[in-house]
Formats: structure tokens, sequence, C-alpha cells
């Protein structure tokens, strides 16, 4: 067996082995999606949806004996349109590095298992990249809109007044307020004037009071979680031990080492409710996401509660990050040495009902 054929083989064991784990299960947003099933792996022109945006119960009538019956009817229904986004991550081993780590000896000893060492960190830079699409910004360098090359993220369906599968949502004109998300009609006490970038103190009896009205929306605590970073994290857990408030680390998602679960991320139940430590919203990654830190945005200042019955993560069965073949480069005309594989995805994340779901960007222990 060639060396290429070789490396083509051992890389693409290594990636199909543990794709689903760097991707999916690694990343809480899709690790959650995963548990209810909301990955959808779908071909197609588009990704849309007929959404009911109001009641009809203005077309009822009270009446009385030789009173004319009325009648008429009212369209609800509004469609939400999504593309499919789409990036790649390259493999290259290049002449030097395939005859610097060819066989060494007849059993095939290799100084450095190359294979291995392109997939992981190929592997990383998709997982890297795919979390910072789900929770980059509106208006930021990068940032995705409808129509850009950009996969949508969290902030693009849970932002006010951001147009969204190309329905345009403006507060001050009452425009398309069903599709608005929950921080436009409840703020942090359960008002009618939410604030986004508004800066609240963490708290239980806090966290109580902003997810109350969207459990009037949605009462299964097993659908509504909470996503926020360490240092949020260790508030709530610090106040739940100084005030004698019963939380526990799920047992069910914990592996042997204790305390994190085996996707590489921390859960909890607090006062009944779910929350999730996702350890890349911290101060080190605002740079990289073009946030300041210490102001709205920061990414250990960002709380998310998600309802996921409302969220589809759809991947293309033709890019679903499976690995491509290596393909020599050199027997291109004008190619140079070196072989090249990708990773290939393309997709989207998609909300359908952001009233149902919560952002807050500037939250502080």
């Amino acid at each position: 067996m060639s060396f290429h054929q070789d490396l083509d083989n051992l890389t693409r064991d290594m990636h199909d082995a543990s794709w689903e784990v760097e991707y999916m299960r690694k990343n809480p947003v899709v690790a959650l999606m995963l548990e209810r099933k909301n990955l959808q792996f779908k071909g197609g022109k588009q990704y849309y949806r007929e959404l009911d945006t109001d009641t009809v119960e203005d077309v009822v009538q009270d009446y009385s004996v030789n009173e004319v019956l009325e009648h008429s009817t009212k369209d609800t229904t509004k469609r939400a349109t999504f593309i499919r986004k789409k990036f790649q991550a390259p493999i290259q081993i290049d002449e030097d590095e395939e005859l610097q780590n060819a066989d060494q000896t007849p059993d095939g000893t290799r100084l450095h298992n190359l294979a291995e060492h392109k997939t992981k960190k190929v592997q990383e830079g998709v997982r890297l990249h795919l979390r910072k699409l789900m929770y980059r910004a509106t208006g930021v360098t990068y940032a995705a809109t409808d129509s850009n090359k950009y996969m949508q993220g969290l902030n693009n369906a849970l932002t006010p007044d951001h147009t969204y599968g190309q329905i345009t949502r403006t507060k001050a004109s009452s425009v398309a307020d069903w599709w608005q998300p929950a921080n436009n009609q409840y703020d942090a006490t359960g008002g009618t004037t939410g604030d986004q970038n508004g800066e609240y103190t963490i708290g239980i009896s806090w966290l109580r009071g902003i997810l109350e009205p969207m459990e009037d929306l949605e009462t299964d605590n097993v659908d509504l979680v909470t996503i926020v970073g360490g240092v949020l994290w260790l508030a709530l857990i610090e106040e739940a031990e100084a005030r004698g408030v019963p939380y526990k680390i799920e047992p069910d998602r914990l592996n042997s080492k204790g305390g994190k679960t085996t996707q590489g991320f921390s859960e909890m139940i607090i006062d009944r409710r779910r929350v999730i430590k996702d350890p890349f919203l911290k101060t080190a990654n605002n740079t990289a996401m073009g946030e300041t830190t210490g102001s709205a945005g920061d990414l250990s200042r960002r709380l998310y509660c998600l309802n996921l019955k409302t969220w589809d993560f759809f991947i293309h069965p033709k890019r679903n990050f499976k690995l491509t073949s290596f393909f020599d480069q050199s027997q291109l005309a004008g190619g140079y040495d070196f072989s090249l594989a990708r990773i290939k995805f393309a997709g989207n994340l998609v909300c359908w009902h952001p009233n149902q779901n919560l952002y807050l960007s500037n939250i502080v222990p």
C-alpha cells in the first residue's frame, strides 16, 4: 500500500470515528438538539416553514336572536425562509511531510503519526469555527445575515429588530412583534419594557423571574435550558450554597471523573431548571468574536434561555462534516506537490419561534 493510500485510509478512519463527537456532542447547542433529535439531514433548495402569527379570536361573534350572523376569514400564516450556508476546512500534506513521515521500518513504524495530528488539528479548527458562528453577534465583522455566506446562529434569531428568515422585525412600529425574541416582551422582572443590553445581576430568584413568562409559553423544563459561561455558572452555585438552595450536577450525564458531561461541558439542575456551562463563553474569546470585555456582548456576560423545541440544525447529507478523499495535486497540469482533502459542511441553524427564546447580553455576577 502506498503512503498516499495509507494516509487516506488512516485519516478517514480517525475522522469518521470521531466527527459526531467533535462537531456535535462537544458543542452544547448542537448536543442539546441532538438529544431532542432536532438535527435535520435534508436537501432541497431552502429551509422554510409556514408560521402561525396570530389568533382568530376577533372573528368570533356574540349574538342574540334575530341578529345577522357575521362571516369573515383571517390569514394568520407567514412563511419564514432560510438558505443553506457552507464552510470547509482543508487538510494538506506536502511532499516533505509525506517523505519525512513515510514508513521507517518494515513493520510500518513512523517517526510521527502525521495523519492523527493533522486530523485532530483540523477537527479542532472546525469545532471552534462552528462555535463562533453560533455565538457571533449581529452587526460585527463576519456577522451572518439571511443572504450572506455565513451560517446563522443564536444571536441572529434573538436580537430584536434584526431581519430573520426573510421577515423584517421593527419594534417601534409593531412590525412582526410575534417574530421578535422574548426579551422584546419581558424584562428581567417580567415587565413589558425589555432591554437586551441592560445590566442585570444574576441570581436564582432573578433567573426564576425571567424564565417564568417563558414557562407560560413552554412549561416543559426539559426543553427550556439556560446557557452561560463559567463566571455566571459559579455565581449561581455560590448563591445556592450560601442560601442552602438544592442543586445537583446532572448525574445521568457525568463521566467517571465527575462534574462534567462526557461531551466536555457541564450541566446542573438548580431550582428545577437546567443550566448549561459552555467554556467558550469567557473573556479570553472576546477579541476573536469582535466583543469588548466588560460591556454588553462580552461572552462572559451572555445568558441564553432556549426552548429547544423551537430550533432545528439543518445539515445537508452531502456536506455533513465528512472528509473527502486525499487527491495528489501534482497530477494536475501546473499543480503543486501536495495531497489535499477537505471537511465540508452545508446547512444552517434555524429558530422557528424566537418569541419563546431569550438572550441577554450584559449579565454580571
